[in-house]
């Protein structure tokens, strides 16, 4: 028996929890700044749309902390607990500013535009005013794409891979800004109004969000499952094959979908779209984003 593991259980559970401290410090002074976030979720009216948005937080630290400790280049470094430690408060810095940084590319986006309430549209405002679901869980969605990105950025460069990783950090956000923009035309309308932003921002509709979430959910683990497999000096935006190959993917994806879509308006009268979109209905946003997460996670399976 390797007693080692249970030590290292010990101790790597220890750092998981000051880890999520920390998150929950970092939320609190920068990114939730001039709100109160402990009122939030234990006030005398708990906002679900604030605990959401920390638990996106929660599982992109913990996917990093993942990440650190499962994909290190080599078993010795699960050992350097400071290097780790050191790891781990880097990337999350980056975390917190890229966190900023969508929250002012989303500000400069709407401008003046008002929400369905007349409030000028920002992140913090839909959060904690008006506690808006849809738009934590679009924020969500934002965290395991600038995750996913992260997991890559080998902070000491173990791997020696250099520039590379760098590379693959920015394709895999622009990865995720295709699904974004494929799911927003494809799923929920075809015009300029119901797009994602809109209905997360605007209509207030989780729905949409949680849809997108199973596709993002499914397409990452993917791409990283391919990422994997590259020889030296390959990298996302020199290897053409990867991109033909995720296209494929989400072709087959948007089918099947569609196929569905098809199949149930034929017979019973049910259009998927309107209650994803007009009906604003939650019930079928789940399960929507979970049929897309299990076509995608079939195709995982068969490429382990």
């Amino acid at each position: 028996m390797n007693w080692t593991i249970i030590t290292l259980f010990a101790i790597y559970s220890l750092i998981g929890i000051l880890t999520l401290v920390i998150w929950w410090i970092i939320y609190e002074a920068i990114l939730a700044r001039g709100y109160n976030v402990r009122e939030a979720v234990f006030g005398k009216r708990p906002n679900p749309a604030v605990a959401l948005d920390l638990l996106g937080g929660f599982l992109a630290t913990a996917i990093l902390l993942y990440a650190i400790v499962a994909l290190a280049p080599r078993t010795s470094f699960r050992l350097n607990i400071p290097a780790v430690a050191i790891n781990i408060v880097a990337i999350l810095f980056l975390l917190t500013v890229l966190r900023m940084l969508v929250a002012g590319l989303l500000r400069l986006w709407f401008r003046d535009r008002r929400d369905a309430q007349g409030d000028i549209i920002s992140l913090n405002n839909e959060l904690f005013v008006q506690r808006n679901i849809a738009t934590s869980l679009f924020s969500t969605v934002l965290y395991v794409i600038l995750v996913a990105g992260l997991v890559e950025l080998d902070i000491f460069d173990n791997t020696h891979a250099g520039i590379f990783q760098l590379y693959n950090m920015l394709g895999i956000w622009l990865l995720g800004l295709v699904l974004v923009l494929v799911h927003s035309f494809f799923y929920l309308e075809y015009g300029s109004r119901n797009h994602i932003l809109h209905e997360c921002f605007h209509d207030n509709n989780p729905a949409a969000p949680f849809s997108l979430l199973g596709l993002v959910a499914g397409v990452l683990p993917l791409n990283h499952a391919q990422l994997v497999t590259f020889g030296p000096g390959q990298h996302m935006f020199n290897t053409p094959e990867l991109w033909t190959f995720l296209a494929i993917i989400l072709a087959f994806v948007l089918i099947a979908r569609g196929a569905l879509q098809v199949v149930l308006y034929a017979t019973t009268g049910i259009n998927l779209r309107h209650e994803l979109v007009i009906a604003d209905n939650v019930a079928w946003g789940i399960l929507d984003g979970g049929i897309i997460f299990s076509l995608l996670l079939i195709l995982i399976a068969l490429m382990q």
